[in-house]
């Protein structure tokens, strides 16, 4: 990696402070290598999509969701390619944030110290301890605490080099061929939807190097490492599965991808976890395929608040 382990968790710690968030303050930096085997190190807060604060400002939540994008899904958005990346955050990461961070291909997280006595690990150290943990475990992901004044590292949880977690439905990618249009795009949906049948999944055109395109599908899906058999029942707020549109999102970053703006599918409606994450990377142009179906009311709110807003269209 290009950055030691105290030199990445200062690069967090440097910006935090500009965090617009008024009570939690969180950053996160990445370093990794690009898809031309470049080392690249970036630094990102989390932040309110502007146009979701426009619309509701800090505090309206949309459907369930906090209109937040968390720093650790804010920095893997930015990267060029997060395969084989690691990440050092200020704070300690949630359950949700685990499950980006795996799907996403990180391998080495490090939490700086101080973070172990801020606001978030106060209020929910269990989640951490029981869904956070457990989550980056499955995924293989070596986990660090970082004492930066005393360079040292003291390991939360140290990986095996030959463990190969299990991925029960990976992600479909192949390089396309066909023009960038609407019925090219669609007849790929329709493949995907035969595919996948009653499952939810997400589907997208993606633009690589030399301006390659490629399509672009992934399912819902326990979080790396489970699978249907082994998936543990969730105790509150948080699952340990991923849902479409953010593992989608995800696994194009992973492999080095931009999801094309203009061909973006999903066959329900999305979370509003999901929507916030997608309206923070800019993804606001939408085809559902069947707009009633969702996780739940709260996921039909989100939608409608944010479509009523205009901060996204839902293409006919």
């Amino acid at each position: 990696m290009p950055h030691a382990p105290f030199e990445l968790t200062q690069m967090a710690v440097d910006i935090v402070g500009t965090s617009p968030h008024a009570t939690n303050k969180i950053a996160a930096a990445l370093s990794g290598k690009d898809a031309d085997g470049k080392d690249f190190v970036i630094s990102r807060t989390n932040f309110y999509p502007p146009a979701i604060e426009k619309a509701f400002g800090q505090e309206q939540k949309i459907g369930n969701a906090s209109p937040t994008v968390h720093a650790e899904m804010a920095v893997l958005q930015a990267a060029p390619r997060t395969e084989g990346s690691a990440i050092a955050i200020t704070d300690l990461f949630c359950p949700n944030c685990a499950k980006y961070m795996a799907e996403a291909g990180v391998k080495t997280i490090y939490i700086d110290h101080k973070g172990l006595d801020k606001d978030w690990a106060n209020r929910n150290g269990e989640d951490f301890e029981d869904m956070s943990m457990r989550i980056v475990k499955h995924a293989g992901i070596n986990v660090y605490v970082v004492n930066r004044k005393k360079e040292e590292l003291t390991p939360i949880f140290e990986s095996s080099s030959k463990y190969a977690p299990s991925i029960e439905n990976p992600i479909y990618l192949e390089k396309y061929n066909g023009p960038a249009e609407i019925p090219a795009f669609m007849a790929f949906v329709a493949e995907r939807k035969a595919f996948y049948k009653d499952r939810p999944f997400a589907a997208a055109f993606a633009l690589g190097g030399l301006g390659n395109l490629y399509a672009i599908a992934a399912d819902e899906h326990p979080s790396i490492g489970y699978t249907a058999k082994t998936l543990e029942e969730p105790e509150g707020k948080y699952s340990f599965t991923l849902q479409p549109l953010n593992r989608l999102m995800l696994a194009a970053k992973r492999h080095g991808l931009s999801l094309h703006r203009n061909f973006l599918y999903v066959s329900r409606t999305p979370t509003g976890r999901d929507l916030v994450n997608a309206v923070g990377a800019d993804l606001t142009k939408f085809y559902i395929g069947d707009r009633e179906r969702s996780r739940g009311p709260n996921s039909l709110a989100a939608l409608e608040m944010l479509e009523g807003a205009k901060v996204i269209e839902i293409v006919p």
